[in-house]
């Protein structure tokens, strides 16, 4: 990677964008939300996108996390006979298997 974009954007906010990532927050978002303008904007967008940069594995990282939160709380619920959240955990799965067979097939 450019050691260009390296000094416009350190590490430093690595582990707000894993917690960001977690809430499903798009890269747009996060740079709003930690009042990035211009080249620093610029260089967290392409670090995000980036396959290896340490902003792309956090961002990847939350949103893994996040999901994984939300369908643990699911199965709790599920395992008590809450028949919404049977729905709805199996939902989540359907569409998570698809999402896996489009990226795979198709890189989106």
């Amino acid at each position: 990677m450019s050691e260009l974009i390296k000094e416009i954007l350190s590490d430093e906010y690595v582990n707000q964008v894993r917690t960001f990532g977690a809430l499903s927050y798009t890269p747009e978002r996060i740079c709003i939300l930690l009042g990035m303008k211009k080249a620093k904007r610029k260089a967290l967008l392409y670090r995000i996108s980036t396959p290896g940069d340490a902003y792309c594995e956090a961002y990847h990282q939350g949103r893994a996390l996040g999901e994984y939160n939300i369908d643990a709380e699911l199965a709790k619920k599920a395992e008590k006979g809450e028949i919404d959240a049977i729905t709805l955990l199996e939902e989540r799965k359907n569409e998570r298997e698809e999402k896996d067979l489009r990226m795979n097939l198709f890189g989106i």
